[in-house]
């Protein structure tokens, strides 16, 4: 592969990069190619010395959505990271993709129990409330309204205390995500 070659596709695959990073990484790469030919080293020599260009862009591409990460949507950047990464390889896509998917929806559904706990407590409360205006359609069927009271305070606590602890387990499944990514980009930068 010759130096135009290397660097054409190297661009196509940096696509989503910010335009001065784009430039500041191809110019890198001809400096390889400047000094590799001062080194008597073939273009072809050289560009097999620095890797597929498809997959250094790739891992340019992660690197770039990973530094979103560090300023601002981290959910949002670690999502696009994870699959960015999932196009590296078969392994990823065979091995990994289905437990992440599996975590994931695991995580949704538990913060939905979370939600559910607190909106029922907060139900029984309303339908206190306005079992007197509307006798035919919300009937508590003479259960003790202490007890009612109680148990509707409990369970929205119960709701609350799961959602505090939602927003815990969702950082540590966030940050393990994003360390399975990093542990991804130095294997194949290797």
């Amino acid at each position: 592969m010759t130096k135009e070659q290397f660097l054409l596709q190297l661009k196509k695959y940096l696509s989503g990069i910010a335009e001065v990073e784009k430039k500041e990484i191809l110019y890198d790469y001809e400096e390889h190619f400047r000094i590799g030919l001062e080194n008597r080293k073939t273009e072809e020599e050289i560009a097999e010395s620095l890797g597929n260009p498809k997959i250094l862009g790739k891992s340019f591409r992660i690197d770039a959505i990973l530094g979103q990460v560090k300023e601002g949507s981290r959910a949002g950047a670690i999502w696009r990271a994870v699959f960015a990464s999932l196009s590296l390889g078969f392994f990823n896509v065979s091995f990994i993709l289905g437990p992440f998917a599996a975590l994931a929806a695991v995580l949704i559904g538990l913060w939905a129990m979370a939600g559910a706990l607190g909106l029922s407590g907060v139900a029984v409360i309303l339908a206190l409330i306005l079992e007197p205006l509307f006798p035919e359609v919300i009937r508590l069927g003479g259960i003790n309204i202490a007890f009612l009271i109680f148990a509707s305070i409990g369970v929205s606590a119960l709701g609350l205390l799961a959602a505090i602890g939602m927003v815990q387990l969702s950082k540590w499944f966030f940050l393990a995500a994003e360390k399975y990514i990093k542990f991804n980009l130095r294997i194949i930068k290797k």
